[in-house]
């Protein structure tokens, strides 16, 4: 019973950080780099369902995605974040659309102290974790969001760890957070009907 107990509890504080991790409040980006260096991809990189079509990892070379598929909008303390513009999915007022954020040390040191608590094994396959990849659903009318998977990876590319949550229920989006400059940027057509000419 203990066993279970301490499974269950352990399986809350990963859910907890990891959301954490993703909801954490956005800070204006005052500087990026002009010139994006060329990304490849590694071919071990895999993808964890046939939803996560979405969800492929940045190509690996540097700390910067590729911008032919990944758009930058924003920053919180937890790292820089970018949208999958090549695959954005929209029907009736929902979105999805998969965001990669490159994860900061401050961030990626709470990671590995969280996970050293059930696992010191895997904690020390954290200390190359460099980015997570995260498929959000976001509905544009009533302003919430909820989280359908997150993939995380190391700076080569394979996966640390995935967790996929069917049943989440929706969140309301906070204000002045990354989700909400997300929603902004994908809801934006959505909110302002197009003028008819006379």
């Amino acid at each position: 019973m203990k066993k279970i107990r301490l499974v269950i509890f352990l399986s809350l504080v990963i859910i907890f950080l990891m959301v954490g991790c993703v909801k954490s409040p956005s800070v204006p980006v005052k500087d990026e780099p002009s010139v994006k260096p060329p990304m490849v991809e590694p071919s071990h990189a895999k993808t964890q369902t046939s939803e996560s079509t979405i969800l492929k990892p940045p190509r690996v070379a540097s700390r910067v995605p590729d911008s032919n598929v990944w758009e930058h909008f924003g920053k919180t303390k937890t790292g820089d974040n970018y949208y999958n513009k090549a695959n954005i999915t929209k029907s009736s007022n929902i979105v999805s659309v998969s965001t990669c954020k490159i994860v900061t040390d401050d961030c990626r040191k709470q990671t590995i102290e969280a996970v050293k608590k059930y696992d010191l094994e895997k904690s020390i396959k954290y200390q190359s974790y460099d980015r997570e990849v995260v498929l959000w659903n976001i509905d544009c009318k009533n302003k919430r969001s909820k989280v359908k998977e997150v993939i995380r990876y190391d700076d080569q590319g394979n996966v640390l760890d995935s967790s996929t949550f069917n049943n989440e229920e929706w969140e309301n989006i906070l204000v002045l957070t990354g989700t909400d400059s997300l929603r902004k940027i994908l809801c934006v057509a959505q909110e302002k009907p197009l003028k008819k000419k006379k």
